[in-house]
């Protein structure tokens, strides 16, 4: 019993200082969501209900994921053969490749003017960032 005494005390002594010091996980974009789970870290906007979506299971949430063809750039084939086409109804929903950025079941101006132009504009243009360790592979996340 003594040395279950000693060895509790030993550990705890080795262990304390440690976990002292592993402070709050990093969160970038202060969303509530740790920076190794966002799948938007840098864009807050994607912790609120329904902007949590990633359509394309690519790791990207829809909110900074522009790149529709996934090519991991956002150039303008993504706006003229995915955007445009989807923003005309020439293509109907579900959209799979994440065109209804705000997720609110509609492919509109807001999607071009609040996410897809910031994404485009970019530098470099490309979808993210994402803290998860699989953003990009297909499946991440879903």
């Amino acid at each position: 019993m003594k040395y279950a005494l000693l060895s509790a005390i030993l550990i705890v002594s080795i262990v304390s200082p440690f976990a002292s010091r592993a402070g709050v996980a990093a969160d970038s974009d202060s969303d509530g969501i740790p920076d190794v789970l966002d799948k938007c870290s840098l864009d807050s906007r994607n912790s609120v209900v329904p902007s949590t979506c990633d359509n394309d299971c690519d790791g990207y949430g829809n909110v900074c994921d522009a790149d529709f063809d996934q090519n991991n750039s956002v150039n303008a084939v993504d706006f003229t053969m995915y955007f445009v086409p989807a923003f005309k109804g020439l293509v109907p929903s579900p959209w799979p490749q994440g065109l209804d950025m705000d997720c609110n079941g509609a492919v509109g101006a807001n999607d071009f003017t609040m996410y897809f132009i910031p994404q485009f504009k970019a530098t470099p243009a490309a979808p993210g960032p994402s803290g998860l360790a699989c953003a990009g592979q297909p499946g991440c996340g879903c």
